[in-house]
């Protein structure tokens, strides 16, 4: 199955970040995240477990209150019913691929 980019749907927005459905499969949703300079995907948990890949650029990520530097390259995997936020300190953007896993 082919997922055409032009057919995302957007899932966040807000003034420095954004978010874009690019595929749902029965096994996995697939995300694409693009945070700007200072920008912040507020704190929230998921019923699913999630990992996240560095597509491009760096930021932090806080899950349950521990912060961790997430560089290009990094794979983040986040356990369901754990809180997390993402935030770009840096000047350059820091671009996400996030896979929702399906239970």
């Amino acid at each position: 199955m082919i997922y055409p980019y032009y057919e995302k749907s957007e899932v966040l927005k807000t003034e420095k970040a954004c978010g874009y459905l690019l595929a749902e499969t029965d096994n996995n949703d697939i995300v694409e995240l693009l945070i700007l300079k200072d920008g912040v995907v507020p704190a929230h948990a998921l019923p699913i477990d999630v990992v996240f890949y560095v597509i491009s650029g760096r930021g932090k990520i806080t899950i349950t209150n521990e912060v961790t530097n997430a560089l290009k390259g990094d794979v983040i995997a986040v356990k369901k019913n754990l809180d997390r936020t993402w935030q770009n300190p840096f000047d350059e953007p820091l671009k996400l691929l996030v896979i929702k896993q399906k239970p």
